[in-house]
């Protein structure tokens, strides 16, 4: 457990120096991030995340524990046997809270992140960690005026469709915000693109305009 600990904590650490750089132009400093958690979470998921923000907010440590744990859940997709030990069911729930909290410690996380992970696993979730370690980077990137854009579509863009894309999007913003989007490819849709954007659906595919006009014509499918 200590040579997998190791690996991740040297990979953690390589991580957030990287991470710790990073800084999107338009985006709110993190000095101003709202106390109160900028999103409603549901869900176990929702719940943990929620609790992990609003600790880290009280203790004025959004900005360090955002960077841990960013850090952790990036780590961890490439340790799938830390993630195997965590959600063994035979594995005592202390153990695994004191692996994680170990494994943090080597990459140099605060107590807030520590205690993050600890509850989770004490609390019998640790096989809701990613999800967890996901929403509370949903409610980051919400309290740094950040926006997350998933585009589907037809077939594969290539840079210059991005770009395209990434300007359409950026019309839809309020003033200082920044978008991350991300892409997938369902043939499905025919021709066209759907975008998922906060509480947004829109649908450009020819798969569903083409079921609207069956609908309007009453064709039978």
């Amino acid at each position: 457990r200590r040579r997998r600990c190791q690996t991740l904590a040297d990979r953690g650490a390589m991580l957030a120096r990287g991470l710790g750089r990073t800084r999107r132009a338009g985006t709110r400093a993190l000095s101003s991030l709202p106390e109160t958690p900028p999103l409603p979470l549901f869900g176990i998921g929702g719940r943990y995340a929620t609790a992990i923000y609003t600790a880290a907010a009280k203790k004025g440590e959004l900005e360090k524990v955002d960077t841990d744990l960013k850090a952790f859940s990036e780590a961890l997709e490439g340790m799938p046997a830390l993630t195997a030990f965590i959600g063994n069911p035979n594995v005592p729930r202390a153990e695994k809270a004191a692996t994680l909290v170990a494994c943090l410690d080597k990459m140099g996380g605060c107590t807030t992140s520590k205690n993050a992970v600890a509850v989770v696993a004490d609390g019998g979730r640790s096989t809701d960690l990613k999800k967890v370690l996901s929403m509370f980077n949903e409610l980051m990137v919400a309290a740094k005026g950040e926006v997350t854009a998933h585009v589907t579509t037809a077939q594969e863009l290539d840079a210059a469709g991005q770009a395209a894309m990434s300007k359409s999007l950026d019309e839809l913003l309020a003033k200082g915000q920044a978008v991350t989007v991300s892409y997938s490819v369902d043939p499905g849709l025919i021709s066209g693109h759907t975008i998922e954007m906060g509480d947004k659906f829109i649908d450009y595919s020819a798969a569903t305009q083409l079921k609207k006009l069956t609908a309007l014509l009453g064709i039978g499918v």
